[in-house]
């Protein structure tokens, strides 16, 4: 068994407010020492729970969030271009979400966005809006490895259910506004406990497939920021409206067919 995490910062236990995400504050700093130590123990419940390889991503904002000294060393850290190289070699059996957030513009969500809290408005695929999660499980779709857990706050986890709703869940926080949080006290175990369950059961989760060719839609915050994008885009690209971007997949493989 091979087992995936991909990581997000917004959502682990015990970040609790938008000034985690700024890299100049002690609380990032605080927030590194949450993620990394998040992931060291998802890691390790994976082993403990059969795995034969346990890879993981730092996917928030880049990279450069995760103290790699912390994790477990038999723990593989990957880039984007190769997390997508070991789906497409058949090296992945199932992938878990550690850390999500709800989609832009969810009430409940924790720091809720799509990619870019600065820019992208809404994105769709063949007509409904995606989650970051969503957007990972269509990739993992195409190579026949499903997502089979998002752990991250009770909006989040919700929102994974309307995509997949065999996925587990496992809900580490509760947002009091868009900007702050509340952790609970046995966020550990709920992690450790979302982890064991999910990857016991990973076979009775379906693959998040999603009908060929794919419509992407992208909605920009504003017109400018439409026409920036328009202006580096290829000729399948089309405006049709002031701000959304529209263009057609025949056969999605690899992430960067779902962006513009």
């Amino acid at each position: 068994m091979n087992v995936f995490f991909l990581t997000d910062l917004e959502g682990i236990g015990g970040v609790t407010d938008i000034d985690f995400m700024d890299r100049a504050t002690e609380k990032y700093a605080l927030a590194r020492t949450l993620l990394s130590k998040s992931i060291d123990l998802a890691v390790k419940t994976a082993f403990e729970s059969g795995a034969d390889n346990v890879y993981y991503l730092d996917g928030h904002g880049g990279g450069g969030n995760v103290i790699e000294d912390m994790i477990d060393s038999r723990a593989q850290k990957c880039s984007i271009a190769e997390w997508q190289a070991l789906l497409r070699e058949g090296r992945i059996d199932c992938q878990i979400e550690l850390g999500s957030h709800a989609r832009a513009g969810t009430i409940g969500g924790f720091l809720d966005h799509t990619l870019t809290s600065k820019e992208w408005f809404c994105h769709k695929v063949n007509g409904r809006e995606m989650s970051e999660l969503s957007m990972h499980a269509i990739l993992c779709a195409s190579y026949g490895v499903p997502v089979v857990a998002c752990i991250g706050d009770e909006t989040a986890c919700a929102q994974a259910k309307e995509y997949i709703p065999e996925i587990f869940t496992g809900a580490l926080k509760k947002a009091d506004c868009r900007n702050r949080c509340v952790t609970y006290e046995n966020c550990d175990s709920i992690l450790v406990n979302t982890v064991k369950t999910a990857l016991e059961n990973y076979k009775s989760v379906p693959i998040y497939k999603v009908k060929e060719p794919l419509t992407v839609e992208l909605t920009y915050y504003r017109t400018d920021m439409c026409e920036r994008a328009l202006a580096r885009s290829g000729n399948e690209v089309r405006r049709i409206d002031a701000r959304t971007l529209q263009k057609t997949v025949e056969k999605m493989t690899k992430y960067e067919d779902l962006k513009f």
